[in-house]
């Protein structure tokens, strides 16, 4: 699983509530966001990629979000390139859809381009006014579709389907539970592969979380990946509020393949601003 396809992962779940990131600590709306990081990766076979991003998000309308994303740094000795956007609409408080698509520079590992489509609904909200006594909060159901190509030859195409279940617990804590698939399409012949993962969010202090992860199968690294080799993934994040307005994250992943005794490590380190 290469670095860039775990912050994909993590994207895409920060997309699920975007509209939500936009507000501070104590949760008053923002109108927009501001964050850049730095994704590090070392593989056992000591390949390694480097990689430098900026997202900003903007709310255009009451109901509308704007996100947009550059990318850049070397992926496997090889540097390249991207861009990112995304819209978000809320139709109601309870419902989201989100809409968009990637474009990187050609390399012989990297994503050439994404496009994805992503929606979800709040299904149950306790409605008790001690709701720190409810044994769950709140349940949300996410659901996500993402297609990738990649600049080799024969063609490849890779399909996502990731449907989510987040549980909100007492505690501001919550239980992201994901059971999808993937399709890899080589040269026209398709094949179909299981995936999933788990990640529990603890809320220690009112200012610091963290979040334990696992994750089979999830994403897609390079050629070793698109060839169905299974992988195993388990690690954490950390989220500290810096400020009322920012704050700063961290990651850490390990990743094991059933093939060949390969390994890598994945790391990195992000700061958002509101405003």
């Amino acid at each position: 699983m290469a670095v860039k396809q775990i912050v994909g992962v993590i994207a895409l779940v920060s997309l699920a509530t975007v509209a939500h990131a936009q507000t501070n600590r104590d949760g008053d709306r923002t109108q927009g966001q501001v964050s850049f990081g730095f994704d590090g990766q070392d593989y056992s076979t000591r390949r390694t990629s480097r990689v430098g991003w900026i997202a900003a998000t903007v709310r255009l309308l009451p109901r509308w979000t704007l996100e947009a994303v550059a990318t850049g740094g070397v992926y496997f000795g090889e540097r390249f390139g991207g861009g990112a956007s995304y819209v978000t609409w809320k139709p109601d408080a309870k419902t989201y859809l989100t809409a968009g698509g990637s474009r990187n520079s050609d390399t012989s590992s990297t994503a050439e381009w994404s496009a994805s489509f992503e929606a979800g609904r709040t299904l149950y909200q306790s409605g008790r006014s001690g709701i720190r006594r409810s044994a769950i909060r709140a349940v949300e159901t996410d659901f996500n579709v993402t297609e990738r190509g990649y600049h080799l030859s024969p063609s490849i195409n890779i399909l996502l389907v990731n449907p989510t279940v987040v549980v909100y617990l007492p505690r501001d804590w919550a239980l992201t539970l994901r059971a999808g698939a993937i399709r890899t399409t080589v040269a026209g012949a398709s094949s179909w592969a299981p995936s999933g993962g788990a990640k529990l969010n603890v809320t220690l202090t009112r200012r610091l979380s963290v979040s334990p992860a696992v994750a089979f199968d999830s994403e897609l690294s390079d050629i070793l990946q698109i060839n169905n080799v299974s992988s195993r993934a388990f690690g954490a994040g950390v989220h500290f509020w810096l400020t009322r307005s920012t704050s700063a994250g961290a990651y850490y992943f390990r990743v094991q393949y059933g093939a060949n005794h390969l390994a890598d490590d994945s790391y990195g380190v992000s700061y958002a601003l509101r405003f």
